[in-house]
């Protein structure tokens, strides 16, 4: 309901914000944010969080733009290779968390400031552009002229996850465990699995919001993804997960970026100083 008002009144009352510009602006805004949403709405149901996803996205655009400007490998295999540190990170997590018995709060919190670190001495702390133009095109292609390729991706992404979450044994688990570690193990479930999936899952889905950020700033920065992994969990609680885990909804999730987004774009739209905006998503 909110978002209809936001939505309707911004549409009424500004000149530029129902333009076919702007609102395929809106969704390319959302897709990155919302592909990190969903990862932590999985994180987040098993009672965790992750400070470090958008340091993990960074960290993927990063090694994409370097493997193709410095590297004459195939730009499939250089995507794969993004990802696939991506997930290592993400497992690394899950290892930190589960079997060292580090919070996943202190645990996550070090691994950003690890992966964010390491981005800069790769990248010399520059700017790194050189990225294949097939997957710049990416950020700047709209199907049918109206629906951004960005935001076609994430709503594959939400709902693969929404699949998984509803019906699949996997998402059913990660509710189990949401409920406390000890029930999940007296429910038969393999938590140490759980937690390296869930994580290792997650890094995943940074992988893909790291080549989805390639393709949306046309460039891999050393500071890239900063401050997407809090709107992300913020995203999410908005949409309804709890932080205490064992409940959350890739729905719920989607629209809480749709509210985030929409209230910073409506905002400046009507012409509202920024620090405000900052203030008004941190209230919300």
């Amino acid at each position: 309901l909110i978002i209809v008002i936001l939505f309707v009144g911004a549409s009424l009352f500004t000149d530029n914000f129902c333009t076919l510009y702007n609102v395929t602006n809106l969704m390319k805004q959302c897709a990155i944010i919302g592909v990190m949403a969903a990862a932590q709405t999985m994180i987040i149901i098993t009672g965790g969080i992750d400070i470090s996803g958008g340091a993990i996205t960074g960290l993927s655009c990063m090694v994409l733009a370097l493997l193709q400007r410095d590297t004459h490998m195939n730009m499939w295999i250089t995507l794969l290779i993004a990802v696939i540190i991506a997930i290592a990170v993400g497992f690394l997590n899950g290892i930190i968390i589960y079997d060292l018995q580090v919070p996943p709060m202190i645990a996550t919190l070090g691994m950003q400031t690890i992966v964010r670190g390491f981005v800069k001495i790769i990248s010399n702390a520059l700017t790194v552009t050189g990225i294949d133009q097939r997957i710049l095109s990416m950020g700047n292609t709209n199907v049918f002229g109206v629906l951004p390729v960005l935001a076609i991706i994430w709503a594959i992404v939400a709902v693969i996850i929404w699949f998984i979450l509803k019906y699949a044994i996997f998402g059913r688990s990660l509710y189990v465990l949401g409920s406390g570690v000890e029930v999940a193990k007296l429910s038969g479930i393999k938590v140490r699995k759980m937690f390296y999936a869930t994580y290792a899952g997650a890094g995943l889905l940074y992988g893909i919001a790291g080549i989805m950020l390639a393709a949306r700033v046309q460039s891999a920065l050393p500071t890239g993804g900063e401050g997407y992994d809090m709107n992300a969990i913020a995203a999410a609680v908005i949409g309804g997960a709890s932080l205490a885990g064992g409940k959350g909804t890739v729905t719920g999730t989607v629209l809480g970026t749709i509210l985030m987004v929409l209230i910073n774009n409506a905002g400046v739209q009507f012409g509202l100083n920024t620090h405000v905006l900052e203030i008004t998503s941190g209230v919300l």
